[in-house]
């Protein structure tokens, strides 16, 4: 057969004599190609390819995820119309604190929609607990009545600063002095709070950076700058523990909503980095031909949408009371002393009684 006097207007299939046109070859294993078109994936895959694994259930998870986006915008309109009936004075602060759910739950949906935007929608809410954080340091001076009301009442009760608390306490030979509550060291708590959104800031400002340049570069970086991180948060955290066991002191009860707060700085950060680690230390099989790494934060923002839905109640319920007032010391003193005079003057009078009917019993 000539090859070259055949004519070229036809495509024509050339296999070799010891196979037949007729017989077609047997297919490979789909669950073997799944499992390695999965592990050839980055970890954060393009739109496409992220559609194609997810395609049956995008639009469930998508929906589900905008209607509790929804839910969560709405109870943050209730919770701030409460609030503006209670903080007059602080309500733009209360605004900032409590914008911090929606925010949350906005940046883990992007992240489900969108996987290579995880470490934006992270970066963004990390650094918005840090202003909450701050904000709500500035909630508990005007609940207290300012700097100088609260220097003034803490000046006439003697009270000093909490320094031996969370995380400083930790330390089994932390010896640290007890200041006086004075505008000096109100301001030196609220450098340590302020700090924490502007190091934060600047830290991911850097991740980013490496991030667009290589992420296998941010992999390896991450462990010397987790060191900055830590340090500038549990600095900040000392300074707002410290500034809740001084409003505590003054008669209020703001535990609560620190805790609610404090829980969002557990999940987007702690939360989180266990869910980063988890690909790494188990040896995780790919699901819906996905990568692990993409399948397990897929998961971690479902449920971070869910937990700020349930935060966002309790905020709601949380700003709808009005808040503890301070307890006045000097009256509380009045009120004793006025009440153990009483005592005597009624023990007195009964004694007397006694004694009188005892005498007349006697005449």
């Amino acid at each position: 057969m000539d090859l070259l006097s055949e004519s070229s207007s036809e495509n024509r299939i050339l296999t070799a004599r010891h196979i037949s046109a007729e017989k077609t070859l047997p297919e490979t294993n789909n669950a073997v190609n799944t499992t390695l078109l999965c592990y050839s994936y980055s970890i954060q895959p393009d739109f496409g390819s992220y559609l194609a694994a997810i395609q049956p259930y995008a639009c469930v998870f998508w929906s589900c995820g905008a209607l509790v986006l929804l839910a969560v915008c709405a109870l943050y309109l209730l919770t701030v119309r409460s609030a503006s009936r209670f903080w007059r004075e602080g309500i733009n602060n209360v605004a900032v604190v409590v914008a911090v759910y929606p925010v949350v739950t906005a940046a883990a949906l992007v992240a489900i929609i969108i996987p290579r935007s995880l470490i934006l929608c992270e970066a963004i809410a990390q650094e918005v607990v840090m202003i909450a954080m701050y904000h709500y340091f500035c909630t508990l001076i005007a609940e207290c009545g300012g700097i100088d009301m609260l220097v003034r009442r803490a000046g006439s009760a003697e009270h000093r600063m909490e320094t031996r608390t969370l995380p400083c306490c930790c330390w089994p030979c932390c010896v640290i002095p007890k200041p006086r509550v004075e505008k000096q060291s109100l301001d030196w708590i609220r450098s340590l709070t302020l700090q924490m959104s502007v190091i934060q800031g600047v830290i991911y400002v850097i991740i980013l950076i490496l991030w667009a340049e290589d992420m296998m570069l941010l992999i390896e970086a991450t462990k010397y700058i987790q060191v900055f991180i830590a340090a500038s948060i549990l600095s900040g955290m000392w300074g707002i523990i410290m500034t809740v066991r001084l409003a505590e002191s003054m008669g209020l009860r703001p535990k609560a909503r620190f805790l609610a707060l404090q829980l969002v700085l557990l999940i987007v950060k702690l939360q989180c980095g266990v869910a980063r680690a988890l690909p790494g230390v188990f040896n995780l099989p790919c699901i819906m031909s996905l990568h692990p790494f993409v399948f397990v934060n897929f998961v971690q923002n479902c449920i971070t949408i869910l937990q700020m839905l349930l935060l966002s109640i309790w905020a709601w319920r949380l700003y709808s009371v009005p808040p503890g007032k301070v307890v006045d010391k000097v009256q509380h003193s009045v009120v004793s002393i006025v009440e153990d005079i009483s005592g005597v003057f009624d023990v007195r009078a009964v004694k007397n009684g006694i004694d009188n009917k005892s005498f007349k019993e006697n005449i």
